[in-house]
């Protein structure tokens, strides 16, 4: 057996110990960066419709075209979440980009979240919800307290969170697995590598090792996949669609208080 037919087999088993508990595991997709509609941005709808599969579109609101609606529309209980402002980085020339961090005003930011969370429900309307996606998924702890105020129901970012939530109102439901490398410029990271990070968080929920209830994410960014991470991507739909103790969920449930 090769390594990637061994990731799926072990795939497989780590689910078979769900069943065995009698447990369903949980996921969901959360595709980032999305702006204009494009050849990419439908395919991966058309994708989400094919398998069934709910996606949840972190979109940019400064960036944002009313026309993403339409591509909404095609996928399967699709919603958008709210991707920063203006994706823009001012983090300084050493530092991890971000855009929400403490490099800047907090008024500043929080205003800018304000006028983007504006714009996504006037212009997106019941396919928006108010669920904050920091750019390269970095927030500043100090603006944490203000989400709820800003109407934000939602907090997500990369890793098994620490806590489920943000006061009592702001719902955190993180991504853990991201089939890009993008140490190495951005390219398909690998069936080995992507499987065994989705395994990974899996096991580590059945072991009480991290927050069990916390949904496994799947982390995609249509605009960088190549052909292998679209089929990658196929397949792995295709593979849990045939697996019943796996449930997909849409950003709805996914944030429900």
């Amino acid at each position: 057996m090769n390594s990637a037919a061994s990731k799926w087999a072990e795939l497989d088993a780590e689910l078979a110990c769900w069943g065995a508990l009698g447990r369903t595991a949980s996921l969901w997709w959360r595709d980032d960066d999305a702006s204009v509609p494009d050849a990419a941005l439908e395919r991966l709808a058309a994708l989400s419709a094919h398998w069934s599969v709910p996606l949840s579109l972190a979109v940019v609101p400064a960036r944002m075209s009313a026309a993403l609606d339409g591509v909404l529309s095609c996928a399967t209980q699709a919603r958008a979440l709210q991707h920063g402002f203006a994706h823009t980085d001012h983090a300084a020339r050493e530092e991890p980009a971000a855009e929400l961090g403490e490099h800047r005003a907090a008024g500043v930011v929080l205003e800018e979240l304000a006028r983007g969370q504006e714009r996504l429900r006037r212009e997106l309307g019941a396919s928006f919800l108010p669920v904050l996606v920091p750019p390269w998924n970095r927030i500043a702890a100090s603006l944490l307290p203000q989400l709820s105020r800003l109407g934000f129901a939602g907090l997500s970012c990369f890793a098994a969170r620490e806590r489920a939530s943000v006061g009592t109102d702001v719902v955190i439901a993180n991504c853990h697995v991201d089939p890009v490398d993008w140490r190495r410029g951005g390219v398909f990271r690998g069936e080995q590598r992507s499987l065994s990070a989705l395994v990974d968080h899996l096991r580590a929920r059945r072991r009480a090792e991290v927050d069990a209830h916390e949904p496994t994410g799947l982390l995609t960014h249509h605009w960088r996949h190549d052909a292998a991470l679209w089929s990658f991507l196929d397949r792995l739909f295709g593979h849990l669609q045939a697996c019943p103790q796996v449930r997909w969920l849409d950003a709805g449930s996914v944030f429900a208080r």
